[in-house]
């Protein structure tokens, strides 16, 4: 999930090379410009110190220096230190984005076998959408313990009655200055979060995250409904059992959730839904995604030793600053000719480079190599530190808020199964031969999964407002505003001219804000339902 070039390098006809170093988003040079600048900038002042500033003694002072550092700067393995520090982050980060859980397979896998008889297709949806739901919910958990966007995301929405006086950026700071203070003492990030947020609202903690994942419209648009009253009550719960008995703060636990699609699992083989060997199928499905959200959580944890981060940390930066000496431009001869003017006497020049150099020196004054060694080395450094923590904020971390809407868009697709989505005469099947057991009818899933579809239609759906800021803000549609894509009336069947990116924003908000929907082809996929 980092920063996609495959358009550009999509032919191999001339000048790829070039459209691939003009690049920025994600590029070597919006790593390290920051420090080659302040590099540049001490470079310089030495330069000019050098060229106009010091005395002759001083001159000569400093070409020792310069003869210094340049033999010093050799003795340090640098390529061999970062080049294996490089190869360890790099391969724990790819292990990281294969262990991401991505929900498809299981969805389909549930559509497949809970199914059951025309009696109870609509029960079986139900059931399909309740499992959907709880995989989610145990993905958004586990993300927002260790990802700072999906942390974010559900950390920033507001409850509707939430007064401004309540919002105030006095109260905003203080929430902000006890999460940092729970981080540097050692707290988890989530468990900082939720305890800054539950000071500043006066809230739980645990029923202000799942309320707040409830109100997003990220998630809105594809469940009415998320997390159910009973089930944050059931939240609720295990944190006061969890803070009663370790008397320390509850972190969402998320494999909760899971735990209660297992539970679904064996009552659908009760109703007669699957048979036991599609039971177990499709729990060891739910065991596949819970054992690689535990891979995150422990590759999250334990990270590379922090002494051998340590080392290559101090290695480069501790190589530059040598760097910084025996780059330098000096000139020994130029030099002692200004000492023996001074003196009356003849004074040889220093030697700063072999032995047979006695002076002679071409006066660069750009560091042309120097610059390009800088781009190599401290890139390679600056790739590692970024991709160390694949779900922070940088251009190269995991799209997990695009993770988020793939998985919530399958499984609700999925889930519900619509019959607009398949072809004329291709029909549901139903499974009669599948028996339901013994005392199936004492069982209270089916009153359970009604609860929770009247909450559902409770909730409703988002208003056009909020579904239209959600589509402006995925990255595909901004691409094509951008490209100036046709943005049709759609009153009384006429179009009008093609606006340009801003433009079209704007038109888009007045068509939806008037209830009406932008007829353009391109557009069509990305405001389906509005």
């Amino acid at each position: 999930m980092t920063v996609s070039y495959s358009e550009t390098i999509s032919s191999s006809q001339g000048g790829v090379f070039i459209k691939i170093l003009l690049l920025w988003r994600g590029s070597l040079y919006k790593l390290v410009y920051t420090d080659l600048f302040f590099y540049l900038v001490i470079y310089y002042a030495f330069n000019i110190s050098y060229r106009s500033l010091m005395s002759p003694q001083t001159r000569q002072s400093f070409e020792l220096v310069v003869k210094l550092c340049n033999e010093m700067d050799k003795s340090i393995p640098l390529s061999f230190i970062l080049g294996f520090f490089v190869a360890g982050v790099i391969g724990r980060w790819w292990q990281m984005y294969l262990n991401i859980p991505w929900l498809n397979r299981i969805s389909f896998l549930s559509y497949g076998i809970l199914t059951g008889t025309r009696e109870n297709f609509e029960q079986a949806r139900r059931l399909r959408l309740s499992m959907m739901r709880y995989l989610n919910i145990g993905w958004i958990l586990l993300m927002h313990s260790i990802s700072e966007k999906v942390m974010h995301q559900f950390s920033d929405v507001k409850p509707p009655d939430e007064t401004e006086e309540g919002n105030s950026a006095g109260e905003g700071l203080l929430t902000r200055i006890r999460y940092v203070m729970d981080r540097l003492a050692g707290t988890n990030q989530m468990a900082a979060q939720l305890h800054a947020n539950s000071k500043s609202r006066s809230q739980k903690g645990i029923r202000y995250l799942l309320e707040s994942i409830n109100r997003c419209t990220r998630v809105r648009l594809h469940f009415p409904k998320l997390v159910t009253e009973t089930e944050i009550q059931a939240f609720e719960r295990a944190e006061s059992e969890y803070i009663s008995k370790y008397w320390r703060p509850y972190v969402p636990d998320y494999w909760l959730p899971l735990q209660w699609a297992v539970l679904l699992c064996k009552k659908a083989m009760v109703h007669g839904f699957c048979d036991p060997r599609s039971m177990v199928k499709l729990m060891e499905e739910i065991e596949d995604v819970r054992g690689m959200m535990q891979t995150l959580v422990i590759y999250n944890e334990v990270m590379i030793p922090l002494v051998y981060t340590q080392v290559v940390i101090i290695a480069v930066y501790s190589y530059f600053l040598l760097q910084l000496f025996s780059q330098q431009f000096v000139n020994p001869k130029w030099t002692a000719e200004a000492l023996g003017r001074l003196t009356n006497t003849s004074v040889l020049p220093i030697s700063t480079g072999s032995e047979h150099h006695h002076g002679e020196v071409i006066d660069m004054y750009f560091p042309v190599f120097t610059v390009f060694q800088f781009l190599f080395l401290m890139g390679w450094l600056k790739v590692a530190m970024c991709v160390m923590n694949p779900f922070g904020d940088d251009d190269e971390d995991f799209h997990t808020l695009e993770m988020l809407d793939y998985n919530l868009e399958i499984s609700s697709r999925c889930s519900e199964a619509p019959p607009s989505q398949f072809p004329e005469g291709l029909s549901e099947a139903s499974m009669e031969w599948i028996r339901r057991s013994p005392g199936s009818e004492a069982d209270s899933l089916f009153d359970y999964l009604a609860s929770a579809e009247s909450e559902f239609r409770q909730a409703g759906e988002p208003s056009q407002e909020e579904r239209l800021h959600e589509i402006l803000a995925k990255p595909a549609l901004r691409q094509r505003l951008r490209a100036g894509c046709c943005l049709h009336c759609g009153s009384s069947g006429s179009g009008e001219a093609s606006p340009d990116a801003a433009g079209g924003q704007l038109r888009m908000k007045r068509l939806i804000r008037n209830g009406k929907t932008p007829s353009s082809p391109a557009l069509q996929p990305l405001t389906s339902g509005v």
